[in-house]
């Protein structure tokens, strides 16, 4: 079997170690400490405990460190003289490109893989990645390489232009990092509001529907609420009420700015009238909080 190295395998890194430990053999795993490394290879299950000063040969090498640090890693890969021509390097980076691991001249093929999977948990991961896609880009060889074994544990690759590789992965982030923000914030006014929701959180069927409703249909469709409806009198009554909030200015901020991306939507469901669009969108900024 092909052999696999880690560097950096934190939950993303020993999740996918462990998911390919089917395809490959599993080697060194270098992490910043020893007991990190050794806790990674209990998860994945395979791996002995590896460090730059004594790096063995791999086929295949995945740097699945936090950005800051890919380039670094890779640089250091490169000086310790363990990579052979033919090796293949990735990384996970869903905004750094396959460039940053440059070779050049040495015919090391290098790519990148972006799982659109939250790793949060990585041992329901191993239940949940199958069926995450994941964007794929770098050099040819590589990605010959890389895509069946992507695809042999779940994965749905799909390519992306390097070039505009950093508008996708904000994409991710504000689909994932900052739903998680949004949820949160919402949580925050329902318990200011003296909604107990210990036992049993009145939001989860609404999040669940309204997710539903825009992946089967689209945004126009989905859209329901007081903006939908051309509703100012609403709008003006919420904006009220968040003015007594615990953290006003975070809340209002977060409010005014996605009503305003509600209203170019509710324009396009038709069900409000332009004026009453129109009433809103003045609300709805900031300075019409001063006025």
């Amino acid at each position: 079997m092909p052999t696999l190295s880690c560097i950096g395998a934190g939950s993303l890194g020993k999740t996918i170690c462990h998911l390919l430990s089917s395809q490959l053999e599993i080697q060194q795993i270098i992490n910043r400490s020893p007991s990190s490394s050794q806790q990674a290879v209990d998860f994945i299950g395979a791996g002995t405990l590896g460090s730059f000063a004594n790096l063995a040969h791999a086929d295949i090498w995945l740097i699945a460190t936090p950005d800051d640090d890919i380039e670094a890693a890779g640089e250091a890969l490169w000086q310790s003289g363990v990579l052979r021509a033919g090796d293949t390097v990735f990384h996970c980076s869903g905004s750094l490109s396959a460039s940053i691991l440059n070779y050049e001249g040495a015919a090391i093929y290098t790519a990148s893989i972006h799982p659109i999977h939250s790793f949060s948990n990585p041992s329901q991961s191993l239940k949940s990645f199958p069926g995450s896609h994941c964007a794929m880009e770098g050099q040819p060889e590589a990605m010959e390489v890389l895509s069946p074994l992507f695809t042999a544990i779940g994965a749905l690759p799909f390519a992306i232009d390097a070039d505009r590789k950093v508008l996708y992965h904000a994409a991710t982030v504000t689909a994932c990092n900052y739903l998680v923000s949004l949820l949160e914030t919402s949580q925050q006014m329902l318990t200011a509001a003296g909604v107990d929701s210990a036992e049993a959180n009145p939001l989860e069927p609404l999040i669940r529907q309204t997710m539903d409703n825009f992946f089967r249909t689209d945004a126009r469709s989905a859209l329901t609420g007081p903006i939908a409806r051309g509703d100012h009198k609403t709008v003006t009554s919420h904006l009220i009420a968040l003015e007594t909030g615990t953290d006003t200015d975070l809340w209002q901020q977060v409010y005014r700015t996605l009503g305003n991306a509600t209203v170019n939507i509710a324009a396009q469901r038709g069900q409000a009238s332009t004026e009453n669009l129109e009433r809103i969108s003045r609300l709805l900024k900031p300075e019409a909080s001063d006025s």
